[in-house]
């Protein structure tokens, strides 16, 4: 029997991980058997938990304990031998300081503490007999996958992997610049899974030795259909959805908009977070007349998808400090919404600049992200919606659009588009519909990105 024993935050609780949503429904092709551990879930966590697509699956929930836990869990990490290697390792890179060593014990305590829940729900629920072969897969790279490794003690023919993003990867986001035993789960994972090329360039290039072991496997969206186009300049209409944290900067959102003094501007955020009340204040004290905001606070992906789908907006922004790959970017992308995002992390090998977006450098000040939103309310209404029908393309593919407006005197032409098509595709089904001449433009900034003429 295939298991997977999937290790996730919270997932399917509460409405963290939003992305494993789409992700789980793939597991029942691969595996007859799906159990999920969620860690680190606190009591108002288990008020709400989100349907997982069938029977197939069982869900193991792993509740934070209280610190004198982990503090009597300190003692059982006193013999284990990589707490050693790992403090000689600090001291001989004299990285040695109080904060990473408390971190290191929090880190291998919480570890054993987890994963002697879980072999104890195992061996009540399941018995080891049924777990003979399988997959541990820890979706997060931080103490997670060591969780995996102890409880692979007892399921030694699993394989075990772990998937980075962006904080459980990139230490210098942490107030340590430091996550416990990187090279150990290197060494001991079979392999490590990055969400972008930028995550992989990072760990080959602080462990190349282990450089055949780290391999690039994007997150991505479900095609669900584009998006209402706007039909009028008349109130410009800006969306963003993240978590209103410190790393998402969305106070530079309101400063930027508080520039804007001309137009009509509408701004919808989707998110919550622990400085929504501070960003709100923010809001009232900056932003006129001129511009509608709303917060709309938590708002689970099915139905923001539905809100992308009909609501018109003109522009979706990102201002984040740091990233993995954002998937609220490639969700707003495949409604045919225009980006303007920060260039940190992996986010330009979603948005190439001036082709399907815009790339602000990560100091970016708010009156350069006012600039480029007047320049997008400023577009011909031609060019606007060739670049709001834009996808983020393949190498070698041209862009797919829901419909490509044809314009030649009064001749108006609409082509929906149903995948992504190779240049020699769209102009031999042109040319069997009867365009004579046929004109390939790359510029997406130009007047048209892609036009021809009959």
């Amino acid at each position: 029997m295939r298991n997977l024993i999937l290790l996730a935050n919270f997932f399917p609780y509460g409405n963290g991980e939003p992305y494993l949503e789409t992700e789980v429904k793939y597991y029942e092709q691969y595996f007859d058997r799906i159990y999920i551990c969620s860690l680190q879930l606190r009591k108002r966590d288990l008020q709400s938990r989100r349907e997982l697509p069938s029977d197939k699956f069982e869900v193991f929930p792993v509740e934070k304990a209280p610190n004198y836990v982990y503090l009597f869990n300190s003692l059982r990490v006193l013999g284990n031998a990589n707490l050693y290697k790992e403090l000689w390792k600090l001291g001989k890179e004299k990285r040695m300081s109080f904060q990473r060593v408390v971190r290191l014990f929090v880190y291998l305590s919480r570890s054993y503490y987890e994963a002697g829940k879980i072999k104890k729900w195992f061996k009540r629920k399941v018995t080891f007999d049924n777990l003979d072969c399988g997959v541990l897969y820890s979706y997060r790279f931080e103490y997670q996958p060591y969780v995996g490794l102890l409880i692979k003690q007892v399921l030694p023919n699993f394989k075990i992997v772990a998937r980075g993003h962006g904080f459980d990867l990139y230490e210098e986001r942490h107030q340590e610049h430091y996550i416990p035993l990187r090279e150990y789960l290197l060494e001991n994972l079979d392999k490590t899974i990055m969400i972008a090329q930028d995550g992989v360039n990072y760990l080959v290039e602080k462990y190349p030795v282990y450089k055949e072991k780290v391999i690039l496997s994007r997150l991505g969206t479900m095609d669900q259909g584009l998006a209402i186009l706007p039909q009028s300049m008349d109130e410009f209409r800006l969306v963003s959805c993240s978590t209103v944290s410190p790393i998402k900067r969305i106070h530079l959102i309101v400063e930027a908009l508080a520039q804007i003094k001309n137009i009509r501007v509408r701004w919808d955020h989707y998110g919550d977070g622990l400085l929504l009340s501070d960003i709100k204040c923010l809001a009232v004290k900056l932003l006129h007349g001129n511009i509608h905001w709303h917060f709309h606070g938590y708002v689970d992906n099915q139905t923001l998808m539905s809100i992308y789908q009909k609501k018109p907006y003109h522009l979706f922004l990102n201002v984040s400090s740091s990233e993995g790959v954002p998937v609220s970017i490639m969700e707003a992308m495949s409604f045919g919404i225009p980006c303007v995002a920060t260039d940190v992390g992996g986010t330009k090998e979603v948005i190439e600049n001036y082709k399907n977006g815009i790339l602000l450098s990560s100091d970016f000040k708010p009156k350069e992200l006012a600039g480029w939103i007047m320049l997008f309310f400023k577009m011909d209404e031609k060019e606007y919606l060739l670049l709001s029908q834009t996808f983020h393309y393949p190498k070698n593919k041209v862009f797919a659009y829901q419909h490509n407006l044809l314009l030649e005197g009064t001749i108006k032409h609409f082509i929906i588009w149903e995948r992504y098509y190779s240049e020699k595709e769209i102009t031999d089904i042109l040319e069997k519909v009867g365009f004579r001449k046929i004109t390939i433009y790359r510029d997406l900034l130009g007047k048209n990105n892609f036009t021809s003429s009959s």
